[in-house]
């Protein structure tokens, strides 16, 4: 190859970078990206509020971010118990037979309350062996049957205590107070907008004190959410069924909790 050529073809390749460095250097839809593109506040602090320029375009929209908190209580409105009966015998089919027989009188003596049999159901059934360790041999058999019932009216809970132990219910796990579905979706609505009044008291506040105005919301955003949780309660009962004395019953209240975070806009 000739000098000359060689000279032409560097020159070709010196060009070609400075063409290609100046297509990169020059972005022509960069201007316009970049007076288009916004940001809101990435996170609300949970003070009472406070104060942001955020970039919208060609202007600023200043905001005010507060937090907002609502509970609501309630009385417990229906329960749940479980109980049964356990029943032993040396011999498996006679232990079965007699748990059979107690449990059909506890369920005759609930349904016999006006609870609908689908408010009642079986949650263990079991036949275990009492075993003796001495002479390593099975003594005998225990049969556990309990069953679990929704009680929707709480008035009668003490009732139905004393009528299935009466009719042979010897084991008592425990109860449950609480509230239908209908009630729990009310009492937390009503918990959300306790809580979004709050935020609203609050922007309020800060705005009439700086000589504010809000014109308008920017975002809303739950922090926290706390849903009603049945509780359990102790049942003071004497599994003497002769007894006269009814069982107390004391239900407590059950209460939901919700935190909001909201940004206004203002002027």
């Amino acid at each position: 190859m000739s000098l000359k050529r060689k000279y032409i073809y560097v020159l070709a390749i010196c060009l070609s970078i400075i063409v290609a460095g100046a297509i990169i250097a020059y972005n022509p839809f960069r201007e316009k990206m970049d007076e288009t593109i916004f940001k809101f506040p990435a996170g609300i602090p949970p003070s009472l509020g406070i104060g942001y320029a955020t970039s919208l375009g060609d202007a600023d929209v200043n905001s005010i971010q507060v937090s907002g908190q609502g509970s609501v209580s309630a009385k417990a409105t229906q329960a749940t118990l479980t109980l049964g009966a356990w029943t032993d015998n040396p011999v498996a089919a006679k232990a079965v037979e007699e748990n059979a027989l107690l449990m059909t009188s506890v369920i005759d003596a609930i349904t016999g309350l006006g609870i609908a049999e689908d408010k009642v159901k079986t949650v263990t059934y079991s036949v275990n062996t009492n075993y003796d360790w001495e002479t390593r041999s099975v003594i005998g058999y225990q049969v556990t049957n309990m069953i679990q019932i929704t009680v929707e009216d709480i008035n009668m809970v003490g009732e139905v205590i004393d009528l299935t132990a009466a009719a042979g219910a010897n084991n008592i796990q425990g109860i449950s107070f609480g509230i239908s579905d209908q009630e729990a979706k009310d009492l937390a609505n009503n918990a959300y907008v306790l809580a979004l009044q709050n935020a609203r008291e609050k922007a309020e506040l800060i705005a009439n004190t700086l000589d504010l105005e809000i014109t308008d919301v920017l975002y809303v955003s739950e922090s926290s959410f706390a849903p009603y949780s049945p509780y359990r309660g102790n049942v003071e009962m004497a599994m003497d069924s002769r007894s006269s004395v009814p069982t107390p019953i004391i239900e407590g209240s059950l209460s939901v909790s919700v935190n909001v975070q909201i940004s206004f806009s203002i002027q």
